[in-house]
C-alpha cells in the first residue's frame, strides 16, 4: 500500500493540490486495504491519510495503521471541512464521479471566503488501478481458476427441471464457497431465447426447449474480479446455432491475437466488430468488446469503439464479442486475457469452448 500512497501523493504534488477527498469506497480500498464502507478518505500530498467515518466503523478502521480515523458525530461533510480548515489546506481535489451536486455544493459552502479551492478530478486513482501488480494479477488468476471450476460444477447439477434461478442460486452457493463472502456479479442464466438479451435476469423458467444456455459468472477472491461466459447447446446443435458460434469464436481469436502492450483498446474492438459485420451480423453486436477488471469487474481500460485507452503490460481485460439474434438465442463467449509486452496471455484457458 506503501508504494500506491506515494504514487498518489506525488501525482498530487505534480497537479499543486495539498490534498485529495477520495469518496470512492474501491479507491479508499486500493489505497489502504480497508473493507467496504462508509466513510470518506482524505489523502495529503505529503502522504498523510485521514479517514472519516461513522461510529460504525469507527473501531474497525482504527486496526489500518496507514491512516489516522476521525470520527464524524453525523454530518461528515462539515467533520471533513473543519479537518481541512485545521490542516490549512488550499487545493483539495475531489471525485467528480462520486461526489453528487448537493454533496458538493455543501462543500463548497463551507468554505464561504474561498479560503479553500475545490478541484474536480477524474479517474485520479482509477488510471493507476488499470496497471495490476504481481500480487494483483495472482488473485485474479486464482479468481478466474475459481470461476472455471464453477463452470465444470455447473454442468454436474444442471438438469432439466432446473430453472434459471435455481441454476444460478446453486452456483453462487459454490462461488461463495470458493471464493470470498461475495462474487462479482449476480451470476447471469439465460435459457433458450432468454439468451439474446444481454445482461437477462434469471427467472423461474425451466430449459422447455432443451435448448441452449448462456452462463455468465464471476468470482471475487481478496476482492479481486473474475468475469467468464459460456454458451451450451444441449441436445442436437442447430446450424444456425454453430454458424453464429463459429463467428463469435473466430471473432474473439482474432481480437485476442491483437492484444500487447501499446495497442489502442478501440483497435482490439474493431478487429472483432469487423469480422462480425463482414458476416452480416453487425447491428447484433451492439455493446463494447471488453472492459478492465479488478477490484471491480467494469474499470478502465475500456475495449470500444469510442475507447481513448491504450492498452499497457500488466492489465486485465475481458475479450467479449457476442451476436444477439432476438427471439432465437444470444451467443456470447468471454475470456480474461492479461496484457503482455508482445502478446496477450489467456488467463481463462480454455473452459467448455
Amino acid at each position: 500500500m506503501k508504494s500506491r500512497i506515494a504514487k498518489c501523493a506525488a501525482k498530487l504534488r505534480a497537479d499543486n493540490l495539498d490534498a485529495i477527498l477520495l469518496s470512492n469506497p474501491v479507491n479508499i480500498t486500493y489505497l489502504s486495504g480497508f473493507r467496504d464502507a462508509e466513510g470518506c478518505l482524505l489523502v495529503t500530498s505529503q502522504e498523510e491519510l485521514f479517514y472519516f467515518t461513522n461510529f460504525i466503523y469507527e473501531y474497525e478502521a482504527k486496526t489500518i495503521e496507514c491512516w489516522k480515523v476521525i470520527p464524524s458525530g453525523g454530518n461528515i461533510l462539515e467533520t471533513i471541512a473543519n479537518a481541512i480548515k485545521k490542516l490549512k489546506f488550499h487545493n483539495i481535489g475531489f471525485e467528480a464521479k462520486n461526489i453528487g451536486f448537493l454533496e458538493y455544493e455543501k462543500m463548497r459552502q463551507s468554505f464561504p471566503d474561498k479560503e479553500v479551492n475545490l478541484s474536480q478530478t477524474v479517474n485520479f486513482i482509477e488510471n493507476s488501478r488499470m496497471v495490476k501488480s504481481k500480487e494483483e494479477v495472482s488473485f485474479i488468476k486464482k479468481a478466474t481458476l475459481i470461476t472455471g471450476e464453477a463452470l465444470n460444477f455447473a454442468e454436474q447439477v444442471y438438469d432439466r427441471h432446473m430453472t434459471e434461478k435455481d441454476l444460478a442460486i446453486e452456483i453462487e452457493k459454490f462461488l461463495r464457497i470458493k471464493g470470498s463472502n461475495s462474487v462479482a456479479f449476480p451470476t447471469i442464466i439465460a435459457y433458450g431465447k432468454n439468451s439474446a438479451l444481454p445482461h437477462h435476469e434469471p427467472k423461474f423458467e425451466k430449459n422447455s426447449e432443451n435448448g441452449s444456455v448462456l452462463i455468465d459468472l464471476g468470482a471475487k477472491y481478496y476482492g479481486y474480479c473474475a468475469d467468464l461466459t459460456r454458451v451450451f447447446s444441449l441436445g442436437k446443435i442447430p446450424p444456425l446455432f454453430r454458424k453464429v458460434y463459429d463467428i463469435v469464436k473466430k471473432a474473439q481469436d482474432l481480437s485476442i491475437k491483437k492484444i500487447k502492450d501499446g495497442v489502442k483498446a478501440k483497435d482490439v474492438d474493431k478487429t472483432a466488430r469487423e469480422f462480425i459485420s463482414k458476416r452480416g451480423y453487425a447491428k447484433y453486436f451492439g455493446h463494447g468488446l471488453g472492459h478492465g477488471v479488478g477490484l471491480q469487474v467494469h474499470e478502465s481500460p475500456y475495449l470500444n469503439p469510442r475507447s481513448n485507452d491504450i492498452l499497457k503490460e500488466g492489465m486485465v481485460v475481458t475479450v467479449e464479442p457476442a451476436i444477439y439474434l432476438c427471439g432465437k438465442f444470444g451467443i456470447r463467449i468471454e475470456d480474461m486475457v492479461l496484457v503482455g509486452k508482445s502478446k496477450g496471455e489467456i488467463l481463462s484457458g480454455d473452459f467448455h469452448k
